[in-house]
């Protein structure tokens, strides 16, 4: 079968988004990211800005989108499949667990790797059972972070005496700014606890709903060579005229509440509650656009194909990368870089890991972590057929 180039350039592209959320909290501050002085001035508040509006919230929700679509390249409507895709998701959670111990503390494999398995309940059910699920999971999420931020607004008015806007001081932090990698590992241990829990609930609803539209859309070949284009061009001006003016109005509320004196964390929870609730217009009208592009203009996107090809190698490689950079095992450069220049190093990082994936397939057919995965997890019977 030929491979659709669709999914791993997007896949590929994806991984710029995660990759430039992720490092403000690899590089500014571990539980905070770029909040307080990291977004004054005009250099700083535009990245942060750019951050907030362009990247934060979608490109996860893509990666969520493409893990459940892909999972059809495995089950391929049979059920006996099933056993091989439970124990790629074990494979998940060990990697995960290995990903967040030594290196970066925000992993997503290991959830990934327990939502597979959740998932594995669903692969059989009807489109109209995948939709209420993703419909369910979605409202609910959402109406769970409003009703969180409506409390802490509630307890800064009428309960000022509290603090609710204190920034979240970690062990991690002290570990990057003049620590040993040794020492690093149970501050990081303790962060991924914290990070994880609250993660699930801010985004591990919405990324759940979007493994079920990738296993839903995945039995129409949403990703496929021919598609709908007027489909597509309603996915793109749904994203522009509804999504992104709410994206910018919650960047824009984030950043002039982070220059306040007294930043309210209320504000800031209501602004991430606006923000989510335009991340998935945002998220399908990147998808349509690389849609459009791959089927019009292949040669300006296809490059991209080869990190979405080998995604688990890069994803970790980008933390190697970050950890030498900014720990003080390598350049020790934690908390001395400004905002900007952080979010110029991501963009640098992936255009180099992009680049040294090309060079990888061009002699192999999997990156090192995709051959692994794939050879621990093969059925017996299928050990010397391709993959």
């Amino acid at each position: 079968m030929k491979r659709e180039i669709t999914p791993d350039v997007l896949r590929g592209f994806a991984l710029l988004g995660i990759l430039i959320v992720n490092i403000q909290f690899m590089a500014l501050s571990s539980a905070e990211g770029a909040r307080g002085e990291w977004t004054v001035g005009l250099a700083n508040g535009s990245a942060t800005f750019i951050i907030a509006a362009i990247f934060a919230g979608k490109f996860y929700l893509i990666f969520s989108f493409l893990f459940g679509y892909s999972s059809s390249f495995i089950i391929r409507d049979n059920r006996a499949n099933r056993r091989r895709w439970i124990k790629r998701s074990v494979m998940l959670i060990l990697l995960g667990v290995l990903h967040f111990t030594f290196l970066w503390h925000g992993d997503i494999l290991f959830v990934y790797g327990l939502f597979g398995l959740l998932l594995t309940f669903f692969f059989f059910r009807s489109d109209r059972t995948l939709k209420i699920w993703s419909r369910v999971i979605f409202s609910l999420t959402l109406f769970l972070v409003f009703l969180v931020g409506a409390l802490v607004y509630i307890g800064e008015r009428y309960f000022p005496e509290e603090s609710f806007q204190t920034p979240l001081e970690t062990k991690l932090d002290q570990v990057l700014l003049d620590g040993s990698f040794v020492e690093a590992i149970p501050a990081r241990i303790e962060l991924w606890i914290y990070s994880v829990s609250s993660g699930l609930f801010l985004q591990g609803g919405l990324a759940f709903a979007a493994f079920l539209l990738g296993v839903r859309l995945a039995r129409v070949k949403f990703l496929s060579a021919h598609f709908d284009k007027d489909q597509n061009a309603r996915l793109m001006k749904q994203g522009l005229i509804f999504g992104l003016p709410l994206q910018i109005i919650a960047a824009t509320v984030l950043l002039q509440n982070e220059g306040n004196a007294e930043p309210s964390e209320a504000i800031y929870l209501m602004a991430l509650f606006t923000s989510f609730v335009a991340a998935p217009l945002m998220s399908m009208f990147y998808v349509a656009v690389i849609r459009k592009l791959v089927s019009e203009k292949p040669a300006l996107v296809a490059w991209m194909s080869p990190a979405g090809k080998m995604s688990l190698t890069v994803y970790i490689l980008q933390s190697v990368i970050t950890s030498i950079i900014f720990g003080p095992w390598g350049f020790g450069l934690f908390q001395q870089l400004q905002t900007w220049v952080v979010l110029l190093l991501a963009i640098i990082i992936w255009l180099l890991l992009t680049w040294l994936a090309t060079i990888w397939l061009k002699r192999y057919k999997q990156g090192p972590l995709e051959w692994l995965v794939n050879v621990i997890t093969k059925e017996r019977k299928d050990l010397s057929s391709a993959t």
